[in-house]
């Protein structure tokens, strides 16, 4: 039992994170402020390395004008923070503890507008709570605390901007990048598959890790477009080769789906696809870094790649299903060296979908108003399970106890699977990491050498946040400890790094507690939710797709991305499901399996339709529509479903006939849903 739950925890290493920029960066910023302290003699320098160091923590980036905002808005109210609730601290805990509880649940609630809102409130929390460590009695005290902070955290900002700036585009060639080598393993995955032979099961399992990842790749990249195009307009060269690029991504995704379900069906054609689907792998993989260099793909070596990928695609059967596809890949894949605009097609971004900064602001509270929203429940019980935290630290006199309410925050989720994961991974590397600070802490025995230790240690911290929170967490705690030994000289280095483990065990389980406790986030209570949604994104995707076959229309490209993102949705759902205790054979989470594999077939053998068009004549378009009613109400109100409808006269083995049957069958797994 014990290996079976740990094969499910989703703790692991993404190397692809790898920043060594972002941690040099953050070194130089931290280790100046600290080293200038212990030469000048200057304690206060220790907090501007603090604020420093959560600026670095606090950058979203991505463009200038969206990383300023973020920035300056966390240094002053941080600042303003620091030195206000130190002067509350004072009034006693009839007026602080309410106060606290108040902030933690605002900057909690800071989660909706996304993963910069997310990372201000988190560190702006952690203010809070170190704020209430000393009383403050003047205003005089108040400043000495956060004018430091501040000009620790402009120094950061100053350094992410304008020292190591970071071009505008940048983020967005970066995430390009990551579509096109998500989409290289796709195609490589794939060209395994059919050079194995694998049974279909193989290819389930295949849509399921793959689509998923490219899906989430294409909307990151989608979002970090949108904001680039707010920030610099619409109309630029540079804008309208991302976009063009990014909606070219977005056909040749839609190509792979509707591959790997021919492939699926045609065991006999996969052979003869392999060496093109390689070839297509490691074209994808190849321009992924000339994209993120912004170096132009426009060169003799690449269209000698291509033509040589049309030669291998022009192989097999002209009458195939496969060959049809990859001749349209092609095409793609030539749209991407040039750079223009598919014939008919939009790029997909228009000035109307940009929304003004009211809308930004307003939209979100609005949408997350109510007690069903998740973020609101979180930011409620975040508030709620810190006050007795906040009640402890009003009475204690121990200096590390903050540890316990940081920690509580920051492991505190909105999902139950999320903060049990979460809990592990900080209480197991603040455990590794307060070894390394004792280590540390033997050998460093002088200011000057503890602060540059911080150097290396704030590098390699850095580099790998984004690769494992544990591993981050492991570098961190160290950090910490050296860097409370500038506030606190002469302190016990074991002692501390003692007193972090044990604080960040408690504030583990007592973030664990509250999220069992209190408006339980168990994604097993949703699952049927979400499945009913993904149902019903697929059905309207099914009415698109029919009516473009019938009225010869283009690809319902809104109706399929809407249907994807609900794959995705159910599929991160049943992710977290899987994580939460359950007993047994557990029918929901085994009917929603089966839905999530039969709704991604159903896409695939749509996208095999819209791509690869049977012949349908006007007589036989009342059959193609009693198909789709009857298939539409397979997904939305099964009670009562009459059998399937007579297959379109005429059609015998035709690719129509066959798709209708193949849609039928998935139709009716999620109907029944069991293994």
């Amino acid at each position: 039992m014990a290996e079976q739950i740990a094969a499910r925890i989703p703790i692991g290493l993404n190397l692809r994170a790898l920043s060594l920029l972002e941690g040099l960066r953050a070194g130089v910023a931290i280790a100046v402020t600290m080293a200038a302290g212990s030469i000048f003699g200057l304690p206060q320098l220790g907090l501007a390395a603090l604020g420093a160091l959560l600026t670095c923590f606090a950058d979203p980036g991505g463009p200038i004008l969206r990383r300023l905002p973020a920035l300056l808005a966390f240094g002053f109210i941080g600042a303003l923070v620091f030195g206000g609730f130190g002067l509350i601290r004072s009034f006693g805990p009839l007026i602080v503890v309410p106060l606290a509880v108040l902030a933690i649940f605002v900057t909690s609630f800071a989660r909706i507008y996304g993963q910069g809102g997310l990372q201000v409130g988190n560190l702006l929390s952690v203010v809070v709570v170190l704020a209430l460590d000393t009383p403050l009695h003047t205003f005089g005290q108040a400043a000495a605390l956060g004018v430091p902070f501040l000009a620790g955290s402009l120094w950061a900002t100053l350094l992410a901007l304008a020292v190591w700036r970071i071009r505008p585009y940048g983020p967005a060639r970066q995430a390009l990048a990551n579509v096109s080598r998500a989409l290289a393993e796709l195609a490589l995955d794939l060209a395994r598959l059919a050079m194995a032979a694998e049974s279909e099961e193989s290819y389930s399992a295949h849509a399921r890790d793959h689509r998923r990842a490219v899906r989430e790749a294409i909307e990151t990249a989608r979002g970090i477009a949108l904001d680039t195009f707010r920030r610099r307009g619409a109309a630029s060269r540079r804008a309208a080769q991302l976009a063009v690029r990014l909606e070219s991504f977005e056909q040749v995704f839609s190509l792979m789906i509707g591959l790997s379900e021919a492939l699926e069906q045609d065991e006999l054609m996969r052979s003869a696809v392999e060496p093109s689907l390689r070839l297509l792998a490691g074209w994808l993989a190849a321009i992924g870094p000339e994209i993120q260099a912004d170096r132009s793909l426009d060169t003799p070596r690449k269209r000698l790649s291509l033509q040589h990928f049309r030669d291998e695609v022009a192989k097999i059967d002209a009458a195939s299903t496969a060959r049809h596809l990859l001749d349209r890949a092609a095409e793609r894949l030539a749209v991407l060296i040039t750079v223009s605009a598919p014939a008919g097609q939009r790029a997909g971004f228009a000035p109307a979908e940009l929304p003004g900064l009211g809308a930004r602001i307003l939209a979100p509270i609005q949408a997350n108003a109510g007690w069903q929203s998740a973020a609101l429940r979180h930011a409620a019980r975040a508030a709620a399970v810190s006050a007795p935290a906040f009640i402890y630290a009003m009475f204690s006199h121990n200096p590390y106890q903050h540890w316990m309410t940081i920690t509580l925050i920051l492991t505190l989720q909105p999902y139950f699977s999320a903060t049990w994961v979460r809990a592990l991974e900080r209480i197991g590397g603040t455990v590794l990491g307060a070894f390394i600070a004792a280590g540390i802490g033997y050998f460093c025995t002088t200011k000057l050498s503890l602060a540059v230790t911080m150097i290396p240690l704030t590098v390699f911290a850095f580099t790998i946040r984004g690769i494992s929170y544990g591993a981050f967490i492991a570098a961190l705690t160290p950090m910490i400890v050296l860097l409370i030994e500038q506030f606190y000289p002469g302190s016990n280095d074991l002692l501390i790094a003692l007193n972090r483990v044990a604080f960040t065990l408690v504030g583990g389980l007592m973030a664990v507690a509250g999220n069992l406790l209190l408006w339980p986030g168990f994604e097993h209570n949703r699952l049927d939710a979400a499945r009913a949604a993904a149902m019903a994104a697929h059905a309207a995707y099914i009415d698109a797709a029919f009516a473009a076959l019938l009225n010869n229309g283009g690809i319902p490209e809104p109706q399929r991305r809407a249907a994807g993102l609900a794959s995705n949705n159910f599929e991160a759902g049943l992710s977290r499901a899987l994580l939460e205790p359950h007993r047994g054979r557990d029918a929901t989470l085994e009917r929603c399996m089966v839905t999530d594999a039969a709704l991604r077939r159903m896409a695939g053998r749509l996208a095999v339709l819209l791509l690869d068009r049977p012949t349908i004549v006007p007589d036989d378009h009342p059959a193609w529509l009693a198909w789709r009613n009857w298939l539409i109400q397979a997904l939305t109100d099964p009670a009562g479903l009459a059998p399937r409808p007579a297959l379109p006269a005429g059609q015998g083995v035709e690719p129509g006939h066959d798709a209708l049957t193949r849609l039928a069958r998935q139709a009716e797994l999620t109907i029944g849903g069991s293994l």
